[in-house]
Order: C-alpha cells, then structure tokens, then sequence
C-alpha cells in the first residue's frame, strides 16, 4: 500500500483543503479534490486526455497573448475556496491573482474553466463541476467530449447556472464571458491525436 492510500485510509472526519493540499503525490497520479469535507479522486488522465489538454491550453494562450488579455492558462492548477478543491484540467485565471511560486489559485480569479470527459468522470464534468462552477460564479465553462467525435461545449453563466452557448467542431471565434476571443480549432486538437501527440 502507498503513502497516498495509507492517508486516505486513515484519515477520520470531513476533509479539509489543507488535509488534501497536505497528501503526498499519488503513485498513478490521481487527483484528489475536496467540496464540503467529501474528498474525490479522479484516476489519472489518460494520453488521449494530455494530448488534448496540452494542444487546447496552446490554443488559449496563443489567444491570450494576441488580444493582451489579462489572464493566464494553466493545465492542472489547484483552485480553491475556504472548503473546496479543483483540479480543472485547464483554468484560465486573473493574471493579477496569480503568484508564480505556488500552484493554488483562488477560485473567484477564475474566468474560463475547462473540463475534459474521459469514461470514468463523465458525471463530474457533465453534472457536478459546473453545478459547483455556476454556484461559484465563475462565468465560463467549457467542456470537451473525446467520444465519439471531439467537440468542445462552450457555457456561459446566466445568473446561477450554465447556458450552453455553442458547440464546436471546426474553427470558430469563441468569445469568453465578454473578456476575450479564443480562436478555437478543433481540427488541429483531432489531429494532434491522430499524430500520437507529434507536433
């Protein structure tokens, strides 16, 4: 048994941030989240999953640095709030809040996250995370479906949910929460797939 898997196992009582931003790293690399004391542990993502997040977060940021927005993108960040924990698989943040020396970032900076569906999280990216996400006020949400065809589902915050607001296949010019435009191309996140992740 693990490190990990022994402080999970003793662990007695509702988690708090500071029990799971304590945990060492896990061997397979799972992440663990906390929402109100209820710890979650999504397993590692796989290559498809990397492959994807990798070539979206260029995307994002290639926009960014052509608009001069004043946001950052990270893959795998740790946002929080006094009682909760994400790890989104890309989160695009208020440049401002960000410091450079630590990997947590408070949830309300948040402008645009993205969550990627794999077989074993489809309800948490489907269901739980932008309920959590919308309750948050965070005002973009994106989420990208590997099966059976990629496509990325843009939501935008309409008072205390999501309302989807496109679904892509192609190129599009995708607008983010009034703030900035990314220059989405699905095709090339296909194609980074299809090349085995080569660039």
């Amino acid at each position: 048994m693990s490190v990990a898997e022994t402080r999970v196992d003793d662990h007695e009582g509702p988690w708090t941030v500071e029990d799971v931003l304590a945990l060492p790293e896990h061997p397979a690399r799972a992440r663990f989240e906390v929402v109100d004391g209820v710890l979650m542990m999504s397993p590692a993502p796989s290559l498809a999953h990397q492959t994807v997040a990798y070539e979206l977060h260029k995307q994002l940021e290639d926009s960014l640095e052509r608009s001069g927005a004043p946001f950052v993108a990270a893959e795998t960040v740790n946002v929080r709030t006094e009682t909760r924990l994400f790890i989104p698989d890309i989160a695009v943040m208020d440049h401002s809040a960000v410091e450079w020396d630590t990997l947590i970032v408070p949830l309300e900076a948040m402008v645009l996250l993205v969550e990627i569906v794999s077989p074993r999280n489809q309800s948490m990216d489907r269901i739980l995370k932008p309920a959590l996400y919308a309750q948050a006020k965070v005002p973009a949400y994106w989420r990208v479906e590997l099966q059976p065809d990629l496509h990325v589902v843009a939501h935008e915050l309409a008072t205390d949910t999501y309302r989807e607001v496109a679904t892509i296949t192609g190129k599009q010019a995708v607008e983010v929460a009034g703030e900035f435009t990314v220059d989405l191309d699905v095709p090339a996140l296909r194609g980074r797939l299809a090349r085995g992740g080569r660039p």
